[in-house]
Parts: C-alpha cells; structure tokens; sequence
C-alpha cells in the first residue's frame, strides 16, 4: 500500500520554530522545498498543506495548525475527507527514546510519551506509519520533559540535524517510491548518512 499522507508534527508560531518538538515540521518543510512546492493555509483541515502530484498519484504533505496536543482534530479531518486509510499516512514526529539525529520508521508501538501521538491515537487509531527523529535523553535529568522538548536545538544539536536532513530526506524517497517495508529494512539499521540509492522524483 502507498503512502498518501505524509504529515510533520509540530507548533505553530515563530516562538516554536526552532524547538525540539518541531522536528516533524523542519523534516517536511525541507522536503516540500526539495520537491518545489510550497505551502497552501487550509481552514477546513485546520493545517497547511501541498499537494504533490505526479501522473495520477497524489501525495498530501500536511503540518496540523492545531497545536501538537490536538494534532489528531487536523489530521482526522483530512483522512475522512479525502477517505484515505489510516494505514497510508506517515507522521514524522521528534521521539526522546532514540539517540540525537537517528531514524527508526515502524507501524506500531506506544507513544513513548508524545502527546501528538497519543491524540492521534485517540482519535484516528494506531495503525499509522511512524518516522521518528531521535532528540536524546532529556538534559539535564531533573528538567521537565515538557520544558526540554519545547527548549530550542543547540548549536551542537542543530548541526546533527542539519548533518542528517539528507538521511530523513532519502528515506521519505524510499518510502514513497517502494513502500514502508523496504524503507524499514533500509533504514532502521542505520545511525548516520549512508549510501542510499537515489531515487529521481
């Protein structure tokens, strides 16, 4: 089954731009430059949106407006709307669990105490294709998890993501083009850039 969807998780707002949490934001935003597109405000999916289309296919990049906490009210509206299944949309999302900078792309799971996943598991379901960007253990320890995710990237930090933008970007590549099994092949086993096969869009 192709992906239809492929929705980055964030906040709206100048304040969040360069926060932990808006990971999935950054991850897409360069994409959609990467794919020439650009973003479309849409009310009624309470989110912005481009739609990239070759031949017949189409595929619908989506940042939720709803804050991250709600993310499920955009994207449920959005699936119902253009009946897509919940098993072709793909969110890209910040998880504390992996290591700063690594990739894991899988199909179920807990939230791993995201709140955007949680809701979205609340209201659209669970079977959902999940793209994880790694932010690292939460620092220093006694912080509150919510004050680190909504903390802004370091210097240090901000280089790691850059340095693997190429890496999300090739397995997004591999994920449209081949589907979410070869992608998880490919990429699960891998912690820094590798010599992934381009894919020409």
């Amino acid at each position: 089954m192709s992906v239809s969807v492929i929705a980055g998780l964030g906040n709206p707002g100048k304040s969040y731009q360069d926060t932990r949490h808006n990971v999935g934001f950054q991850v897409v935003d360069a994409y959609v430059e990467k794919l020439g597109g650009s973003w479309k405000e849409e009310a009624k999916f309470l989110s912005t949106i481009y739609t990239w289309k070759r031949g017949p296919r189409k595929v619908h990049f989506v940042k939720p407006q709803t804050f991250m906490n709600l993310s499920g009210d955009a994207l449920s509206k959005l699936l119902h709307y253009f009946k897509i299944p919940l098993e072709e949309l793909a969110v890209v999302y910040d998880d504390i669990n992996l290591d700063l900078g690594r990739l894991k792309i899988n199909q179920d799971g807990g939230a791993g105490g995201h709140n955007g996943i949680d809701d979205l598991f609340n209201k659209v379901g669970r079977r959902f294709i999940r793209f994880r960007v790694g932010l690292g253990g939460k620092y220093p320890p006694e912080i509150d998890l919510a004050d680190f995710v909504l903390g802004k990237f370091s210097n240090t930090e901000t280089d790691v993501i850059k340095h693997q933008m190429d890496h999300y970007h090739q397995a997004l590549d591999l994920l449209l083009h081949r589907g979410v099994t070869i992608a998880m092949n490919q990429f699960n086993k891998r912690k820094a850039k590798h010599d992934a096969d381009k894919i020409d869009l």
